[in-house]
């Protein structure tokens, strides 16, 4: 309340500077003052005529912001992929920047005439802004979350929604909030010039000509409070776009995992699991788990995983050199090294986000992989079942599984408030959980104590489903506590 009575009070200390400036020169052809203004405004107001003005102008630079904006955001989407076609628009953005608009106006008349130059103006002016903000925004995307993406194989509408909407909408909202400034700005002075029947920049132009001083600071009102009214109704919408993708995706990933069980017995399900009892489960299931994950899975779900004689180097400095490692179907190996000798190195390669510069075989272009990156590489704004849910395409009980690693209370909360600790189990509970025959883990236990990294390994164990784990740590009795094979292929 106090903002708003401070910028009505602001507000009035101008309207009176303006009043006390209209009776200080004195002259109604030069200057008039608000008063006289509104007079001018209320006559105008009632007659259909100034709707049909208003709207006519309106439709024009809209059409020109609207067709700016769809095509920056189609070609800042393009360029964000291929640098190549960013190259190739950069000189012609640029040429649109630099020149003045009066010899766009000049041009567009010869061309299309007086009609729709507005509309031309109005693009040509605006695109602009809103490609390169829409390029902005792309290139600040956090890069870590991209990769993670890509592993976890996150669909584009997931992907744009939590990855890219978080980045963009500052950069859209900025670019939005001074295109529609300049879209009125220009389109009307396109008006001016070309005079279009029943347009702003007619009234202006005749508001010239016959000195109407009180009608050429009307419509200029006029064009102020549009233009502000616009800005605020196209914002509202972006954000309520916005919103509604997310509320349609959470209704979406709700419907498709529910499982028909009530909340009391999900919440018997997460408390007997906490206990440590293990979950009822059919004998033919737990007799084969492998088989029953490999029925889900294409292709090479039973074959071993052969890295053959991988070399990788970092500006001529080498970090892997003829490494050869065979990964048998549903076995647990635990990696060892010493620092920098290329253990994540490795695991970027298996999850193909790095190049080897010499490999002897390919990685299966079917394997599906999960992990755990060094980082946690968690949506910070989202809540840990959430962040376990994004990564399963459908059914997918995250609750359970987080409930063994984490306080019930800790479920709902946004990961940003959670400790280190707390969110490196939630990356844990993801890898389990998402469809996956490799699960990669890089360094899993960082920022645990003893007691939480006995609990991880016993979660780790229950939910690997007979799914192939190649973990990287550097304590060997990680090994031995998972059951699994101590590799040691790096030189000490």
């Amino acid at each position: 309340m106090k903002k708003y009575l401070r910028q009505a009070v602001i507000l009035l200390i101008w309207i009176a500077l303006w009043q006390l400036a209209a009776w200080a020169i004195g002259n109604r052809i030069l200057f008039v003052g608000p008063g006289e203004t509104a007079h001018v405004l209320s006559a105008q107001i009632g007659t259909p005529e100034f709707w049909r003005t208003v709207l006519s102008s309106f439709l024009r630079i809209a059409s020109g912001f609207l067709g700016a904006f769809c095509v920056g955001i189609l070609l800042a989407s393009f360029a964000g992929q291929f640098p190549w076609l960013r190259e190739f628009l950069e000189p012609f953005l640029g040429f649109l920047q630099a020149v003045p608009v009066a010899s766009f106006v000049i041009l567009a008349l010869i061309w299309i005439g007086s009609e729709n130059l507005s509309v031309l103006i109005t693009f040509l002016v605006t695109l602009p802004v809103i490609y390169r903000n829409m390029l902005e925004g792309i290139r600040q995307t956090d890069k870590e979350l991209l990769e993670m993406a890509q592993v976890f194989r996150l669909s584009l509408p997931r992907r744009l929604l939590y990855l890219y909407r978080p980045a963009l909408m500052p950069y859209l909202e900025t670019g939005c909030r001074i295109c529609l400034g300049m879209a009125w700005k220009s389109g009307v002075a396109a008006e001016v010039i070309g005079v279009p029947a029943h347009s702003i920049g007619e009234k202006l132009y005749m508001a010239k000509i016959y000195l109407g001083t009180g009608e050429l600071f009307a419509w200029t009102f006029v064009i102020l409070l549009v233009s502000k009214l616009s800005e605020k109704c196209f914002l509202k919408l972006l954000h309520l776009a916005a919103r509604d993708l997310s509320l349609r995706e959470a209704v979406n990933h709700s419907t498709g995992r529910r499982s028909g069980k009530t909340a009391e017995e999900r919440s018997g399900k997460i408390t007997e699991e906490r206990s440590g009892k293990p979950p009822h489960t059919s004998s033919a299931a737990a007799s084969r788990p492998w088989a029953a994950l490999a029925s889900s899975m294409p292709g090479n779900s039973q074959r071993p995983l052969h890295l053959t004689r991988i070399s990788k180097s970092y500006q001529g400095h080498p970090v892997l050199q003829n490494l050869s490692l065979t990964l048998e179907p549903g076995h647990i190996y635990c990696l060892t090294g010493p620092s920098g000798c290329g253990k994540t190195t490795l695991l970027r390669i298996i999850m193909g986000l790095e190049l080897p510069d010499c490999s002897h075989n390919r990685r299966p272009e079917h394997l599906k992989i999960s992990a755990v990156f060094q980082e946690n590489r968690l949506f910070e704004f989202l809540t840990p079942i959430k962040n376990v849910e994004l990564v399963c395409p459908g059914k997918c009980e995250a609750a359970p599984l987080l409930a063994q690693l984490l306080e019930p209370e800790a479920l709902t909360r946004p990961v940003s408030s959670l400790s280190g600790g707390m969110k490196r189990r939630v990356a844990i509970s993801r890898a389990l959980a998402a469809p996956s025959e490799l699960v990669l883990m890089d360094e899993p236990f960082t920022g645990l104590d003893d007691a939480a990294r006995e609990n991880a390994i016993r979660v780790i164990r229950e939910n690997l489903r007979g799914r192939t784990l190649l973990l990287v740590t550097h304590r060997r009795e990680d090994a031995a506590l998972l059951g699994g094979e101590l590799l040691t292929p790096f030189p000490s």
